[in-house]
């Protein structure tokens, strides 16, 4: 914009510079002259540059011009100009050739990479532990072009992943067939890997196993560290990759399989032992097959909408906070239950559609739930899956160190249960029971 304004004054001061050079320049009777004729002069410079104000283009808008906050990806590498290797420029084709006018290019002075080496740093591609095939076999022209390209630093394709596919034809086929692709993928296989040298394995630019998706996703990086309930797969075996692929798959997020919780059960098909609490974790693929009335999540393949993946800071990894404890004040900001569940369930007294669990008009849920000290769901609901008794509810419950049967009896109008924590007791929505003990 200041280079624009600058412009604009400077034509605009030798244009109303004219008429005063001119008129020293004239003898007195021209002088004369000029003075008859100088209101008409300036306005025919005023009207110049009027015209040169007009027809000057307007300069981009700064907002345009203002630095990106999101990273863009530029995959096309074609130059408006030809990129020229300047030992070519030179036309002395005895630098890098026997003859001065070869014909082919088997009459180099050496072979590659060391001819490539008169010039080019050698540590800077050969320096570190893992090395490229075509940097080590010392094929540069594979992949650069030693003469002149359209493309930038010489290079054969005007696209980086047609470049790389050109060799790794799987690749390149799995980049045409699959539809959900890892955006820094689908734009340049060189914002992971480094085509020379790396010190990570297939020339990564960090570690594969986390490393390399924390230079992108930073809020990740941050998340995983402060949580207080860490997921141990992100700090084992393949870190993210147990989970994600790093090119792609036809599932959202890249995970490797059908749904979340096909994912999930690819470790948690064993009883597992939690780093920070030390408790063992259910082994919830076993759970699942001896039980098939499933949790609405289950059912829909999305642990996801219950325990965050990455971690959080609410028991088990819970998306929001639910009760550790058999009793508990009940709050409904600490159930995650409520989410999908209509807490009226357990805060109205009487009611005759929130809940069928009701003796008459007056909610059970609000007798066992809603209270100082109230039961929580984990008293009586699985949250997984369920075999012998409808609505989820468990065959038997923990309190304590001690498990006890709930003993549930259902009624084509309302059942009855006898826990330990009392004898059996009656609920009916139509004919309303009093129970004695």
């Amino acid at each position: 914009m200041k280079e624009y304004s600058h412009r604009l004054m400077l034509q605009l001061v030798l244009i109303l510079a004219i008429p005063f050079f001119m008129q020293g320049c004239l003898s007195s009777q021209e002088q004369t002259k000029q003075v008859v004729t100088e209101q008409s002069t300036q306005e025919s410079v005023e009207a110049v540059a009027d015209e040169i104000i007009a027809s000057t283009p307007e300069p981009e808008p700064v907002a345009q011009v203002q630095e990106q906050s999101e990273l863009v990806f530029e995959p096309n590498l074609k130059q408006a100009k030809k990129v020229v290797h300047p030992p070519f420029e030179t036309k002395v084709c005895t630098l890098c050739h026997k003859s001065s006018s070869p014909k082919t290019g088997d009459d180099l002075l050496m072979d590659q990479p060391d001819l490539c080496y008169q010039c080019h740093e050698k540590d800077a591609k050969e320096g570190k532990k893992f090395i490229h095939g075509p940097v080590a076999a010392g094929a540069c022209t594979i992949c650069h072009n030693p003469h002149e390209s359209e493309n930038t630093t010489l290079l054969r394709y005007s696209n980086i992943n047609e470049l790389c596919t050109s060799c790794h034809a799987a690749k390149g086929d799995f980049l045409k067939n699959t539809d959900n692709i890892h955006p820094p993928v689908k734009d340049s296989c060189v914002n992971c890997h480094d085509p020379h040298t790396e010190d990570y394995e297939f020339q990564l630019r960090a570690d594969r196993k986390k490393d390399i998706c924390l230079t992108c996703h930073v809020d990740k990086q941050e998340w995983i560290t402060t949580v207080k309930s860490k997921h141990g797969a992100i700090n084992i075996g393949n870190g993210c990759q147990n989970c994600h692929d790093p090119h792609g798959t036809g599932q959202p997020k890249m995970l490797k399989a059908a749904t979340v919780k096909d994912i999930c059960l690819t470790c948690h098909d064993k009883t597992q032992v939690t780093d920070e609490e030390g408790y063992k974790l259910l082994n919830i693929k076993k759970h699942l097959d001896e039980n098939p009335d499933w949790h609405g999540p289950i059912q829909w393949g999305d642990c996801a909408m219950c325990h965050n993946p990455h971690g959080s800071d609410n028991l088990r990894m819970l998306n929001k906070p639910f009760p550790k404890t058999f009793y508990a004040n009940f709050d409904e900001k600490n159930y995650i239950c409520f989410e999908c569940h209509d807490a009226g369930k357990i805060k109205n007294e009487t009611t005759i559609d929130d809940t069928n669990f009701r003796n008459g008009n007056s909610n059970m849920h609000f007798v066992h739930v809603n209270k100082k000290k109230g039961r929580t769901c984990r008293a009586c609901h699985d949250f997984h899956g369920t075999k012998d008794y409808p609505h989820h509810l468990k065959k038997k419950t923990e309190f304590g160190k001690i498990s006890f049967p709930i003993r549930f009896i259902e009624t084509p109008t309302g059942g009855s249960c006898a826990p330990a924590c009392h004898a059996r007791r009656y609920y009916d929505r139509e004919k309303p029971i009093k129970n004695l003990k």
